[in-house]
């Protein structure tokens, strides 16, 4: 993963939350050149099923506002967006929780853009604050030492 733009980590308890839809890795930083430690590892099982997997029913059907014809009606937002919105929601919390007890001070996001769409409204006001930077890339496959290379 490429540099992020001359960016260095501040000097204080700092969260790297490297998301995809399918997976949320965090980790602790002490300090600017420190080590990483590992703070959670969160999955998202549904994140590769279809429409098809996560809804048991058939659409609903509905009368035509004029005549007596008859329509499935489409939900509002897929079942896939449904359980994106979900993981994102989980992750928030895990993440409210590090700045809430002090585990962290600071937050940086690294997520596929689409989670981070989910993600930044299910932040409470207070973990809001603290992400210091957002970085809208899919970081899947790439290993905490190359996300770490990219902070020096």
């Amino acid at each position: 993963m490429k540099q992020f733009k001359g960016f260095l980590l501040p000097n204080e308890p700092t969260c790297i939350a490297a998301c995809t839809a399918a997976e949320a890795r965090l980790w602790r930083s002490e300090s600017r050149f420190g080590e990483w430690t590992s703070l959670d590892r969160l999955e998202n099982e549904d994140a590769k099923a279809s429409d098809r997997d996560l809804v048991s029913d058939r659409p609903g059907r509905s009368f035509d506002s004029f005549g007596s014809g008859r329509h499935a009606m489409a939900p509002r937002e897929s079942a896939q967006d449904t359980e994106l919105k979900r993981f994102a929601r989980e992750v928030a919390g895990r993440l409210d929780k590090a700045v809430a007890d002090g585990t962290v001070d600071r937050v940086v996001l690294i997520c596929d853009p689409r989670f981070l769409g989910h993600l930044r409204p299910a932040l409470s006001a207070k973990t809001g604050h603290a992400v210091i930077l957002e970085v809208p890339k899919n970081p899947a496959g790439v290993d905490r030492k190359q996300l770490q290379a990219g902070f020096t």
